[in-house]
């Protein structure tokens, strides 16, 4: 068996001129477009991130990266408008509801027996003119809208009773029960007609009780 030996040799030579330059050019340039394909891209902000994948319609359209344009401005007016009406209708629900409507249902049964229901009955002038005496203007009289004894007089004169000057004072036994008593309107001239279950009454089923306004019946 007949061997050789022998070195191979490159097809193109290991070394030419210039080759080592163009390699070395060749380097610089990709160094130096190496920073900048390396660059990121901005990082958007913590807002638009929860903007754009918040479910609330509408304001995926206003946070969004760069700056304002029409497109976002009419956006952001119709989500403010629509807020502000959500708003609105909550707060007055809420007012609404502190204010505790409530409906009332009433049932109507009839009842074959009822007591006599009580009845306040008053009179807007609580004295009688015609009952009152001298005494009583002398004793109550800022009670009777006197404020100055010198009108005394002319309400006696009024009233058709004497001015005694003599006699100014009031009694000291003067009592306020008496008076409301005697001068207040009695039932029987109050009431002209009265009726409860088809039965007719009178001042009879009426009591007189006395308060510090006066009696009443």
């Amino acid at each position: 068996m007949h061997c050789s030996r022998g070195h191979l040799q490159p097809m193109f030579p290991l070394s030419e001129p210039g080759m080592d330059e163009a390699k070395e050019k060749i380097r610089m340039e990709i160094d130096e477009k190496q920073p900048e394909d390396e660059e990121e891209e901005p990082k958007a902000s913590d807002l638009t991130v929860f903007a754009s994948n918040c479910t609330l319609h509408g304001i995926s359209h206003i946070f969004l990266p760069g700056g304002v344009t029409i497109r976002r401005a009419v956006w952001a007016c119709a989500f403010l408008a629509s807020l502000g009406c959500f708003l609105f209708q909550v707060a007055d629900r809420i007012q609404y509801y502190s204010e505790f409507h409530h409906v009332t249902t009433l049932d109507e049964k009839e009842s074959t027996v009822m007591t006599f229901p009580a009845i306040t009955i008053c009179n807007y002038n609580r004295f009688r003119k015609s009952a009152i005496t001298k005494n009583d203007v002398l004793s109550v009289g800022k009670l009777l809208g006197l404020e100055k004894e010198e009108s005394y007089s002319d309400y006696l004169q009024t009233l058709g009773l004497a001015d005694d000057s003599s006699n100014s004072f009031g009694s000291k036994t003067f009592s306020m029960r008496d008076f409301f008593q005697r001068t207040g309107h009695s039932m029987e001239e109050m009431l002209l007609r009265c009726q409860y279950r088809n039965r007719d009454c009178g001042a009879e089923n009426f009591t007189t009780v006395s308060s510090h306004v006066g009696p009443k019946d």
